[in-house]
Formats: structure tokens, sequence, C-alpha cells
């Protein structure tokens, strides 16, 4: 896998792969939340955060409580309450990506980041959306949310940044019989962002934002082969994401529980439910 022959240095990587090697996420830690209704867990190395203050939420967080959502985060407020949607950020995860290159060299292709948060809408009369369990106002929502980013980014004279024009552009997936909506933005000379959401709830919302960093060079459009090969790791990771309605009393395990391989468990858990 992720094996080439030789690279033409004159033309960008990820044009001539067929497929990345990633560390496959089902051999990684598990992290399990306690969100209330919901019981989520997921695989990866995370993302430590080494300095500055703590902004990922605790493994016990439960989303219909307000004051789980901080309001400021390095002294600048993130929401009042004109709001119409907050939201709390769970650990991120980050993968290198290679390929072997010939027989005794192995080539960094990038990095790919996914930031996994949660949003609650507060204000129907400002956002114009009631219930995000309606297909129709959910996609509506997504498309408001980025739409408002970019306009946002473009008050400042930012024109690389861009978004779906309509939301039809929003694209829809099924995982594990759960609907998820994506949408694509991001800045041309920078990074492009493929973001992931489902309901949770007529008010809530899991979005997972995927970023494949350093897969082209700045302002290449990759084409539809590199868009697929680089979106790998964001199918795998979702393929080992798991979202479970909890039954009213239960209970679950939550923090980091490390695994060696897809069959065997480690008896060792490390609780960062205090980060």
């Amino acid at each position: 896998m992720a094996q080439i022959d030789s690279l033409d240095l004159s033309r960008p990587t990820i044009e001539q792969l067929d497929d990345l090697y990633w560390l496959p996420f089902d051999a990684l830690p598990v992290h399990h939340y306690d969100l209330g209704d919901w019981h989520l867990s997921f695989t990866g190395r995370l993302e430590l955060q080494t300095y500055g203050e703590h902004r990922y939420a605790p493994y016990t967080t439960p989303i219909d409580k307000e004051d789980s959502y901080p309001r400021f985060y390095g002294g600048q407020p993130l929401w009042d309450n004109k709001s119409p949607y907050i939201w709390f950020e769970l650990h991120s995860i980050n993968v290198g990506c290679s390929v072997d290159v010939g027989p005794d060299d192995a080539w960094i292709v990038g990095t790919a980041c996914f930031e996994i948060r949660v949003i609650q809408i507060r204000d129907p009369s400002k956002s114009g959306i009631f219930d995000l369990a309606d297909q129709d106002q959910l996609m509506q929502f997504i498309f408001n949310k980025h739409k408002n980013n970019l306009d946002h980014f473009q008050e400042f004279g930012s024109e690389d940044f861009f978004s779906a024009w309509s939301p039809g552009e929003i694209q829809e997936y099924m995982f594990k019989g759960r609907n998820w909506y994506e949408i694509i933005d991001g800045n041309r000379g920078l990074n492009w962002c493929f973001n992931l959401y489902t309901n949770l709830s007529d008010k809530h919302l899991l979005h997972i934002a995927y970023t494949p960093d350093q897969f082209w060079p700045p302002y290449h459009i990759p084409s539809e082969k590199a868009l697929r090969i680089s979106k790998s790791p964001l199918w795998d990771f979702m393929d080992n994401l798991e979202l479970t309605k909890m039954e009213k009393g239960s209970q679950v395990v939550t923090g980091t529980i490390e695994r060696e391989t897809t069959s065997s468990w480690g008896e060792d858990t490390e609780d960062l439910s205090g980060w």
C-alpha cells in the first residue's frame, strides 16, 4: 500500500499517488465521551495542548447544559446572548500521511487534522432554524454558518477564502445508519477543509472538520482523484467513530483506553477528563 517507484518533482505528489499510508485508526487509542444523551467514541492520537489555557471539553460533558459551552477563550468572548449558536471542542486528532518511494525512501505527503465539535443552536429567531432533525433546516443551518464565516473573512479583504454557493452543494453520506452532511470550505492559498455534520437532537449537531495539510501546493486545484485520495484518512476515521444513544440511567467508561490491535485491548485507562 502507498508505494510508488519514482516521483516527478515538477508535479504535486498527491497527483501521482493511488493511495496513502497512515497509522490506521483501528490500531490507536479509543477515546470515550459521555455527552449526556449520547456516548461518542473515536480513535487516534490526541493532539496534546502544551501551552496556554485548556480549550478541550472534558470526557464527561452534557450537551444540553449551556455552562458546558465555554464563553471565553484567550480572554476573547466566543459568544454572547445574541449568538444564534454556541459550541465546544473535543480533543483534536492529527495523523501523518506518507508514501514509499522505491525500496529505500519514504516521503511525508502531509498531515491530516481532525477537529471534533458539538454545536447547539440557541435563538431560532436569529438563525431561522427551529428543528435540526428536519433535513432542510439542518442543511440551511450548515450553509448559513459557513456563508457567514466566508462573509466575515471577505470583509477584511481575504478573497482566497471559499465555501459552498448554495445548500444544494452540500453532499449527503450514510455512515452506520446515520446521515452526515458535508460542506467544503477553506483557503485556496493554504488548505481545504471538509466539514461533516450530523444532528444529535433538534438543537444539537456533531461537527467533524477534516483538513489535509500540505497535501498539494498553494493555489493548486486538486484533481478529483487527488481529492478522493486525500480524503482516505477521513473515511477511515469515520469507520471507527461510534455514536450511540444512551439509555436512561446507563453509564459509560470515559477517557482514553489504549489498545495494541483490533482484537487485543490494554488494561490501563488514562483519564484525561481534567484537561
